[in-house]
């Protein structure tokens, strides 16, 4: 009778470990479970906050075309600084940006490397968040008399490889891209743009590649991300690339670069 009661004693308590084991299993899958829950709707409610112009949109009235040629005569106006070896004025917890009608320009991923950025921008600023760009001018050597359609083909070559990009707001992913040469495998909230023939005005000490300095026939091309604007407070836009070599692009075509912009908005 004691071995019995024994026994019993050690089933009971078996079984009560067992429903103790299958409680705390419950428990911490709700507390998982919650956890997922909060984060998904934090996650949703900032994203929710978020718009961008659409590939047929134009941000204040300008057409994306356009908002890509002005990006580019802003990035031909920037010296190369041998020292840091890097684009003039680009410096870790500076403020490189370019505003212009409205709206806000990010420094150019082609500026390679790891960077954050502080800046104060205005509610009503929407943000160009370039991922890959180039562009061809006819102050170029090999292009002194290209065609505009020369000049597009070109532009358009010197995106080849295989690019990827990420840009992030408040660490919420937000827009992406797989493009690999001519072929896009992804492209969410990401605008693939070709400018018209525009002027391109290049001058001396400019980090481009151009053997004149002036004002040149140019076309562009590459892959943007137009953010209407912030709500205000604090908010951090990130964003990245990365290209690697194909056999169209060529060994030289590589880059990686990884860039956030900590903005407070008012």
């Amino acid at each position: 009778m004691d071995k019995f009661l024994s026994r019993l004693n050690i089933h009971r308590y078996s079984c009560e470990l067992i429903r103790f084991q299958y409680h705390r299993v419950n428990l911490t899958l709700s507390a998982l479970i919650f956890a997922a829950l909060i984060y998904s709707t934090l996650a949703s409610s900032a994203a929710g906050n978020l718009a961008f112009y659409a590939k047929d949109e134009s941000p204040f009235g300008i057409s994306q075309e356009d908002w890509l040629a002005k990006y580019w005569n802003w990035d031909y106006s920037m010296a190369f600084d041998n020292q840091t070896n890097t684009l003039a004025g680009l410096r870790d917890n500076g403020c490189l940006v370019h505003k212009e009608n409205s709206t806000v320009m990010l420094v150019d991923t082609a500026a390679g490397g790891v960077w954050s950025q502080k800046c104060t921008i205005s509610r009503n600023e929407g943000i160009v968040i370039p991922i890959w760009i180039g562009e061809c001018n006819q102050g170029q050597k090999g292009t002194e008399n290209s065609s505009y359609k020369q000049l597009s083909d070109c532009a358009r070559s010197m995106d080849l490889g295989k690019v990827k990009g990420i840009v992030k707001v408040d660490n919420i992913p937000v827009a992406n891209l797989d493009a690999v040469d001519y072929k896009t495998k992804i492209m969410n909230n990401v605008s693939e743009v070709y400018t018209k023939q525009y002027n391109a005005t290049v001058l001396p000490g400019s980090h481009t590649i151009n053997d004149q300095f002036g004002t040149f026939p140019a076309a562009a091309h590459g892959w943007l991300v137009f953010l209407k604007p912030l709500s205000p407070g604090n908010h951090t836009v990130y964003y990245q690339n990365s290209v690697g070599p194909t056999t169209l692009s060529g060994a030289g075509n590589v880059n990686s670069a990884q860039i956030t912009y900590d903005f407070n908005v008012k």
